[in-house]
Formats: structure tokens, sequence, C-alpha cells
């Protein structure tokens, strides 16, 4: 799956990795893939700190979301919260992991899609308190001050989004269900630093921020979460990644179908990330221990 924050789609992830941006863990999000395990992109920081208890609402009539860490309070895609509230994701275990939905006060003069955001000062990144308008989040933000972000759309009902976007529905278990930019691989075409990552669980690629945290994040480094390698590689159940030792997962190449196995260890072939792709997508593969 994908998490985001360190993305548990994916952050644990996570971005909407940040897919999927959430702290270490599985589908950050750790998810597998038909060729081997990925994660979702989760999004995490690497730096623990304390979450803001933020206000409650009533439930909605709608069933909101629940996750491991506990019953969200709103849903997201239809923010349904009191007027003047926005629903919004956040770390309710301090895990740096968004695993539920709340209901905060609306900013004043609060940025819209596309605009700069930063998250409030003195709060954890996943507070789920920032300066962006109701139905959108901070994300792809600098993971050590939380500044620096961009106001990103949570999916609408329907899971619907803008040209050119997917929805990461279940990014973070569903609690952190965003619009990312596409992307391919192969190219890593994304902007602003962002890495191009993948997950079976949307069956597409999308951009978000790199968060290696205290590892290398190139081919071999230990990961738990999509966006925890740098852009060009994925995160792969260990057992499948030549060399992987003590870790979870790894991070290896995405590789061209096409052009074969030369960018992958001797062990491992350029697999098909996707066992059924969508079109525009077959050509692209990771590098894995074939099953």
């Amino acid at each position: 799956m994908m998490k985001s924050g360190r993305a548990k789609v994916l952050g644990r992830t996570a971005l909407v990795g940040a897919l999927l941006i959430a702290g270490c863990g599985d589908d950050g999000m750790g998810k597998e893939t038909e060729t081997a395990p990925t994660t979702e992109p989760t999004t995490s920081t690497g730096t623990d700190s304390e979450t803001s208890t933020g206000t409650a609402t009533e439930t909605s009539t709608d069933t909101p979301t629940t996750t491991e860490g506990g019953e969200s309070m709103c849903n997201p895609k239809i923010q349904d919260c009191p007027e003047g509230q926005k629903c919004v994701a956040y770390d309710s275990m301090a895990t740096n992991y968004w695993d539920a939905n709340k209901c905060v006060d609306e900013p004043m003069n609060a940025g819209a899609v596309g605009d700069p955001c930063n998250i409030d000062m003195g709060e954890s990144v996943f507070s789920g308190l920032d300066n962006c308008s109701k139905g959108t989040i901070c994300l792809n933000f600098d993971f050590a001050t939380g500044q620096g972000g961009t106001c990103t759309a949570y999916c609408g009902e329907g899971n619907t989004c803008g040209e050119g976007e997917l929805c990461l529905e279940s990014a973070n278990e569903g609690v952190l269900p965003v619009c990312l930019q596409s992307c391919d691989p192969l190219l890593q075409d994304c902007e602003d630093m962002q890495g191009c990552y993948g997950d079976v669980s949307f069956g597409g690629f999308i951009c978000f921020t790199p968060d290696p945290g205290a590892n290398v994040g190139d081919d071999n480094s230990p990961c738990e979460y999509t966006n925890a390698c740098l852009a060009g590689f994925s995160c792969q159940a260990a057992e499948t990644v030549e060399g992987c030792m003590g870790a979870m997962g790894c991070c290896t190449p995405f590789c061209s179908v096409s052009g074969g196995d030369a960018d992958c260890a001797p062990s491992e072939d350029c697999v098909p990330f996707f066992a059924n792709p969508l079109p525009g997508t077959d050509n692209v593969g990771v590098c894995v221990i074939p099953a």
C-alpha cells in the first residue's frame, strides 16, 4: 500500500512516501505489488514530535474511516465538518504517521490547491494544522521544518481528481486520500526534486518527495515505505532484492522491460511492475529476484 507522511500512497508511510506522503513501517505503505511487495506511498517525516489534539466534532452521517490508529471523526472526501472547519488527516498516536481524520478550524486567508504552504509553527508535521483551505492538505514540505510545501487536494467524492492526477484512495489505510500528479518512473519527470513512485493499489505512478531518513535511499538501501527511496528506485520486499539483509525491504531500480536486465543485479530480472498494466505503463519494470 501507499503511505504518506513518512506516507506508511503510501510513511510506516505515504503521497500521494509521501502517493501515499508517515513514519517508518508498512506501506510507508507496506503493500505487495504483483511482482513483489511494495509499500504504498506513505509520507512521513524523520522527526518525532507531539501532535496537536485539534478540535473533535460529532461523527458524520457518512461512515468515517476507521484505522489502526483509532476512529476518524470526519471524511476528507466530502468535508463533512461544521461550518468554518475542515477535515484533515493527522497522527492520533504520535507515531509519525497520518492514521486518523479530525475536524480543525479552517485558517484565515487559506491557500488553494497549488499554493505554497507551511505546517503551523511548533506543530508536528502530522498534526493536520497548516495554512491550506478546506479540502486540501499541505504536503511535499521539508520534513525537518514543515515549511515549503504545496496545498494538495483531497480526492473528491467518487475519487475524482484533476486532469493528469491520480487519487490515492487507500493511502494510509484511506485516511489520506489525496490527488497527486501522475508521472513516468523511467523518465522521472516530476518537478521540484520529487520522485516518481508506484503501487498496485491505484494502478499508476505518482510524484512525491523522497524521504530516506537516516538511510541513503539508493540501490539496496533499507526501506519500509514507498518514498523512503530516492527518485529512480522502488521499495520492494527484502526477499526479492539481492543482498537485502536485516530489513523489511530494500530499494531497487526501476527498469525498462524492453531494455532487459542491464540495470539489475545478477540474480534479478526486470519484471513488469504491474501484472496487468494500464496503457502506457507496460514497459515499466522493477529489478527483483523472480519468483
